[in-house]
């Protein structure tokens, strides 16, 4: 039969005394001998032998028994077989194959061989058909399932890890937000109360400019406190998914403009002139949050005469490409250190940077704008022009999506 394709197996035919009388294939190197005379429990492995006496028993009370996994020891190691018995003239033919489809193969091939016995065995071989089905289907639900659920669990795990990362990342941002923010604060509110320790002082000699100077820091040491503590708690709400928009029609020339107006006065301060231009078909007016698109313009406008020097200008073009309205924010100061610009739009990114006249900033502005530009539905980028300088483009829908308006 091993020509014929068959499975490694053994088929054997013992007395009542389990004593092998006949071999009529043994295709294992068995670490016992298999041969007429010896015992065929001796075949099997020690730790084995009370599974197979019981499949023996089996076997003969029931005149078949099929489908039981023994070991075997083979000159090479442990092996499993599928083993079957069945009566026949009061001798035990005894089967083991390698797998359970061997089996079924050898007990037909032995029918086929074997006409006198085929209908004893028939019976049995249905029986044993049909359980082995079932085992496979049974095998293959539960296969199905430790893939499901493992698949889920996988998924689970990859969550898992992903929100991990995203706690240490926003763990990581918190510690750099309160070691940022208490670095940042010490030294305004050391020279404020050193300031106001000295302008209390009854003992020293009176000098009103001096006085007005001191005082005039402590106003600006005071403006970029409050600055950064709304900076913080800004990019705190927005992080947490707490930009709340208030979309209403407004007018676009009196927006652009009045910021301007409000701009004007700091770039004064500096010799920087602000010009604007509208052209093309702009809209009369758009349905924006007002308040938020002005702290947009504040920041972009703010950063672009920080960064400007004396006898400048800043120029604030606007435009429109459809559906959309493109601010254009153009100086001509010092520009973007290449270090910097990739991560322009992340906090603290330009944290470290000082004016061109040492004014501070918070590093939170850019990012906390292209949240607000993003959560109208807009985006917003830097242009490095040939020539000295930095250009910031915002690109906002004339309507922003009601839905936008309302979360983010």
């Amino acid at each position: 039969m091993s020509e014929s394709g068959i499975s490694k197996g053994f088929i054997v035919i013992c007395d009542e005394s389990d004593i092998v009388e006949q071999v009529i294939q043994n295709d294992f190197q068995l670490a016992c001998e298999l041969a007429p005379g010896r015992l065929i429990t001796g075949v099997f492995d020690e730790e084995c032998l009370e599974k197979a006496l019981a499949f023996f028993d089996e076997a003969r009370s029931n005149n078949s028994a099929f489908d039981w996994e023994l070991i075997v020891p083979l000159t090479t190691g442990l092996v499993t077989l599928h083993c079957a018995a069945a009566v026949i003239d009061e001798k035990l033919l005894v089967i083991g194959a390698s797998s359970r489809d061997s089996a079924i193969q050898f007990i037909e091939e032995m029918l086929r061989i074997n006409n006198e016995q085929t209908n004893k065995l028939r019976a049995a071989m249905k029986d044993l058909h049909t359980a082995s089905q079932e085992l496979k289907r049974r095998d293959q639900t539960i296969y199905e399932e430790m893939t499901h659920h493992n698949n889920r669990l996988s998924a689970m795990q990859r969550e898992l890890l992903k929100k991990n990362h995203e706690l240490a990342r926003l763990n990581q941002q918190k510690n750099y937000f309160l070691g940022m923010a208490a670095h940042d604060l010490r030294s305004p509110l050391g020279a404020i109360v050193s300031y106001c320790e000295y302008l209390l002082d009854e003992d020293r000699e009176r000098d009103e400019a001096d006085d007005r100077e001191l005082v005039a820091t402590i106003s600006k040491s005071s403006e970029f406190m409050l600055t950064l503590i709304n900076d913080l708690l800004d990019i705190s709400r927005i992080e947490s998914g707490k930009l709340n928009l208030d979309c209403r029609t407004v007018n676009l020339h009196g927006l652009i403009s009045g910021n301007l107006e409000l701009n004007r006065v700091l770039a004064n301060k500096k010799q920087i002139s602000i010009h604007d231009s509208f052209h093309g078909d702009v809209p009369e007016t758009v349905d924006w949050d007002a308040q938020k698109i002005e702290q947009v313009l504040n920041n972009l406008i703010g950063n672009a005469i920080k960064f400007s020097t004396v006898d400048s200008e800043v120029l604030v073009d606007v435009s429109r490409e459809e559906t959309l309205i493109i601010i254009r924010i153009e100086d001509h100061g010092i520009g973007i250190p290449p270090e910097i610009l990739e991560k322009l739009f992340t906090p603290f990114s330009e944290g470290t940077r000082l004016g061109t006249q040492g004014e501070k900033a918070t590093g939170l502005g850019l990012a906390i704008a292209r949240r607000i530009v993003e959560g109208h539905g807009g985006e917003i980028r830097v242009e490095q022009p040939a020539e000295r300088g930095t250009r910031f483009v915002v690109a906002l829908p004339i309507l922003t999506n009601v839905a936008t308006c309302t979360s983010t």
